[in-house]
C-alpha cells in the first residue's frame, strides 16, 4: 500500500500536476522506460518494443483543493484525514487508477501507459483537456486503451455520454465472471474524449474501488482496487 499512500498524499488538483508526475517518475526510476511529456503536461511512456502495444490510461489531477493529508487503513478501508483528524478527500479518482498502471509498468515487459493532466471540471473549464490536448499518434500501434477511473468494483464501461467505446465481446466473458465485471454504460472520462476525437481503437473504463468520489468522505476497498489491478492484467497476458 505504500506507494498508493504517497500517491493520497501528493496534492494534485487540475492544473497543478507538477508534483504528482515528479512522484509517478521516482516510483518508476527503477524501469527502463522512454517517458514523454507533452506541452499540456501528459506523461506518455514506452516500455518495450513491439508492434503493437497493450495501454492503460489513468488522470494524474484531482477535486479536492491541497491540504495535509495523513492517509488511514483499517479493516481494507483506506481513508484520509487532514492535520486536525477530519476525514478529506483521498484522490483516489483517479490515483487508484494512476497505482494500477505504475504496477503494470513494473510487471508488464511490453506496455504502453498516459497520465493525462486535467480531466477533472475546474471552474468554468471544462473537464479531459489533456486527453483533448494529446497527440493521438501515441496510440498508432496500440491494440486497446484500458483507463481505470470508475467508481465501485464491477462497471466495465462500453458506453460514455452515448458515445460507443468497444464492443461486448472486447472482453472474453470468462474474465469478466474471473473478477466479476459487468458491462454498463457511463459518463465521460479520457477514454471516452478520444474516442470523441476519432480514436478508431477499442477503448474502456474500469471500476478500481474508490466511492464518493469528489467528496471529503471519499474512500477505497482495498481488497477492490487489487481486484481491478488482477483484471487488467489478465486482459492484458490474454493477449487481446
Amino acid at each position: 500500500m505504500e506507494q498508493l499512500f504517497k500517491l493520497y498524499q501528493t496534492n494534485s488538483i487540475s492544473g497543478s500536476e507538477v508534483e504528482i508526475r515528479s512522484v509517478i517518475k521516482e516510483m518508476l526510476a527503477d524501469v527502463e522506460l522512454d517517458i514523454r511529456v507533452d506541452f499540456i503536461g501528459n506523461m506518455f511512456i514506452t516500455k518495450g518494443k513491439a508492434d503493437t502495444y497493450p495501454c492503460v490510461a489513468a488522470h494524474m489531477d484531482e477535486i479536492h483543493n491541497p491540504c495535509q493529508r495523513n492517509i488511514i487503513e483499517a479493516g481494507g478501508v483506506v481513508i484520509a484525514v487532514d492535520g486536525n483528524g477530519r476525514q478529506v478527500g483521498t484522490g483516489a479518482d483517479d490515483k487508484n487508477g494512476v497505482w494500477v498502471a505504475i504496477k503494470l509498468l513494473h510487471e508488464m515487459p511490453v506496455l504502453k501507459a498516459v497520465f493525462f493532466v486535467e480531466e477533472e471540471k475546474k471552474g468554468d473549464l471544462s473537464g479531459c483537456r489533456g486527453a483533448h490536448a494529446a497527440n493521438l499518434d501515441f496510440f498508432t500501434d496500440c491494440r486497446y486503451i484500458l483507463e481505470c477511473d470508475r467508481k465501485g468494483a464491477s462497471d466495465w464501461i462500453v458506453q460514455g455520454k452515448d458515445v460507443p467505446l468497444c464492443e461486448p465481446t472486447f472482453i472474453p466473458q470468462s474474465i469478466l465472471d474471473k473478477y466479476r465485471y459487468l458491462p454498463v454504460n457511463g459518463g465521460k472520462t479520457d477514454v471516452v474524449e478520444l474516442k470523441m476525437r476519432g480514436l478508431a481503437i477499442p477503448v474502456c473504463n474500469i471500476s478500481c474501488g474508490y466511492y464518493n468520489a469528489h467528496h471529503e468522505n471519499e474512500y477505497t476497498v482495498w481488497s477492490e482496487l487489487v481486484n481491478c489491478l488482477n483484471f487488467v492484467r489478465e486482459i492484458i497476458v490474454s493477449n487481446i
